[in-house]
């Protein structure tokens, strides 16, 4: 039903006024302990299985496939070193962070580069289990698969697919509006790095984990340098 589609649609526009006319006030109630950061994540979480709901929605009654969004998978030499590299990234994070946790003489300089997202990141244990196991999966699965498995297609059907490539990183930065003019080019970049990837082994499933990896390492991090705990790190 086009009336779904069109409401899907309207999110990649709506989203980013949203954040970007609340993101301070909620930043204020979460320094001022008005509100908790698990709210936050929570929220967040709403605001991204909403759209994707209502995606598998039209899926469900026949306008989309699953292979139109990418979520299929293929044996074969780019899935194979994808599957390798991640592998060797996952292997390399457990590394850091092991060191992280033993080597405090890194978190100064680590804390001066989380300062500007620090209202947001995790500093307990509960915060590092909702943002760890909630919001990085929630976020690589949705994200993933509404700004470049369904938009890219979407825009794709009109457009050149660099074109669509670079929309859908522009929107996915602006998603993160709330880290800053800076760190939203770089976001976009990060997208437009996901796209490729997800281009290249034409499957959505390796951009997923990849962003599930990279989301969970940051909120380890933000915990351990954060956290006056470092044993239950």
């Amino acid at each position: 039903m086009k009336y779904l589609e069109y409401i899907l649609m309207s999110y990649f526009i709506l989203y980013p006024l949203y954040i970007l006319f609340t993101h301070k006030s909620e930043q204020l109630r979460v320094i001022n302990q008005q509100e908790s950061k698990i709210s936050v994540y929570q929220q967040t979480m709403l605001y991204l299985w909403a759209p994707l709901i209502l995606l598998m929605v039209i899926v469900f009654l026949g306008d989309l496939s699953l292979k139109e969004l990418g979520l299929v998978w293929q044996w074969n030499m780019r899935t194979g070193l994808a599957l390798l590299f991640l592998f060797l990234l996952a292997t390399y994070f457990l590394i850091s962070l092991k060191s992280l946790i033993k080597n405090c003489d890194q978190h100064p300089k680590l804390r001066e580069q989380y300062e500007f997202v620090r209202w947001l990141l995790p500093a307990t244990s509960k915060e590092a289990n909702y943002f760890i196991f909630g919001l990085a999966i929630t976020a690589g699965i949705c994200e993933e698969l509404l700004f470049r498995g369904y938009l890219i297609q979407l825009v794709s059907n009109d457009f050149p697919t660099y074109i669509a490539v670079i929309i859908s990183s522009i929107l996915f930065g602006l998603g993160h509006i709330y880290q800053g003019a800076v760190h939203v080019i770089r976001t976009a970049i990060l997208g437009f790095i996901m796209a490729l990837i997800y281009l290249v082994t034409e499957s959505i499933i390796i951009p997923i984990i990849l962003h599930i990896m990279l989301d969970m390492y940051g909120g380890a991090v933000a915990y351990i340098i954060f956290s006056d705990k470092k044993s239950e790190a």
